[in-house]
């Protein structure tokens, strides 16, 4: 039975590639799930949600970054970097909600992350990846 807090990935944000468009459905899920507590003010809530987004992100930024450097992708760096920063943000937000309402901050993240970050430095990713023999439909789950 699906979760009712589970979210799929909207088609507009799938990249093509299972692995990571799974990936991406997980975080976006629980951005959702983040987003619904926020609007419920759920505070309790928030810090469990956090802190599952935060292990999800290690994994899926660390899948990214191996499959770039794997497949000497030319801006790796300038991903990862990106990749560093969303993990600062996420870190900083962590901190704060412990003691502060940081749901307009969040919000703002929230949004910054689908459609900077996945829907921008993700997509210029696929061709290369797609060219240097990634199976698209492959998923370890």
């Amino acid at each position: 039975m699906m979760n009712p807090y589970d979210t799929p990935l909207p088609a507009e944000f799938e990249i093509g590639i299972a692995e990571i468009d799974l990936q991406h459905s997980r975080l976006y899920s629980l951005l959702e799930r983040l987003r619904h507590s926020i609007d419920k003010n759920y505070g309790y809530a928030v810090n469990a949600i956090l802190a599952e987004l935060d292990m999800e992100t290690r994994i899926h930024f660390s899948v990214e970054e191996s499959l770039m450097q794997l497949l000497s992708f030319p801006k790796t760096d300038a991903h990862v970097s990106a990749h560093r920063e969303l993990a600062k943000k996420l870190k900083r937000f962590r901190q704060l909600a412990q003691d502060h309402d940081v749901s307009e901050d969040l919000a703002g993240f929230i949004k910054m992350w689908l459609t900077e970050h996945i829907d921008t430095f993700d997509r210029q990713f696929v061709a290369h990846f797609l060219s240097n023999g990634i199976n698209a439909g492959a998923t370890t789950s």
